[in-house]
This record gives C-alpha cells, sequence and structure tokens, in this order.
C-alpha cells in the first residue's frame, strides 16, 4: 500500500449535506432526493457536538412527565367541563339558527298554468 498525502477539498455546504447522506441511500432513491431538498436536513446533519449535547439533556429530562402525572388528569376533567359548558351555553341560549333538515315542513307550491 502506498503512503500518499490525503488531500482534502472542502465541498460547499449543500455538498457536504448531501455526501454525508450519500452512504444512506443511493442517489437514484426518491427518499434521498426528499431529504436533500429540505433545508432542515442540512440543519440537522450540521448538528455541532455541544448543541447534540444540548438536546440529550432536553430529552433526558423528566420534568414533563412529572408534570402530568401530577396535573394531567385534573387538567383533562377541567378541560372536557369546559367546552361541555361552552357547547350546552352556545346551543341553548344564543338563539343561533341551526339550519335543521326543511324535509316535511316546506310544501311545494301548486303548479300554476298561463
Amino acid at each position: 500500500m502506498l503512503n500518499l498525502p490525503l488531500i482534502v477539498f472542502r465541498l460547499p455546504s449543500r455538498a457536504r449535506a448531501r455526501a454525508r447522506i450519500a452512504h444512506l441511500f443511493p442517489s437514484s432513491s426518491l427518499l434521498y432526493r426528499n431529504i436533500t431538498m429540505f433545508r432542515f436536513a442540512k440543519a440537522a446533519l450540521n448538528l455541532s457536538g455541544q448543541s447534540a449535547r444540548q438536546v440529550a439533556v432536553r430529552q433526558k429530562s423528566d420534568l414533563s412527565r412529572e408534570f402530568h402525572a401530577k396535573y394531567g388528569p385534573p387538567l383533562l376533567i377541567a378541560g372536557v367541563t369546559f367546552c361541555t359548558a361552552v357547547w350546552a351555553y352556545v346551543i341553548t341560549s344564543t338563539g343561533i339558527a341551526w339550519n335543521l333538515s326543511p324535509v316535511g315542513k316546506v310544501q311545494p307550491k301548486p303548479w300554476q298554468e298561463e
């Protein structure tokens, strides 16, 4: 094996993003084309170590689990009660004409000869 110096060319950012995912999908696949056309794919592939650690710490947090365990059922019950009360008021007290079916209420006019 020859020990040749490694020459690295810096590709434009779009080409770098494509090169990073080129080994995952063949270039002819539709999925490859869809991934490369979105800007967020490039941003997702350019995650630095610091931002990756921040995401990991954020996902590791169990504060939301504690919140949902503590307040979830009362919030759900309060929401259902509120929505039921609002709809009961709207249906009974606002006087909205609900456009119910006219079947059986509307009679055709008699035919008039000229």
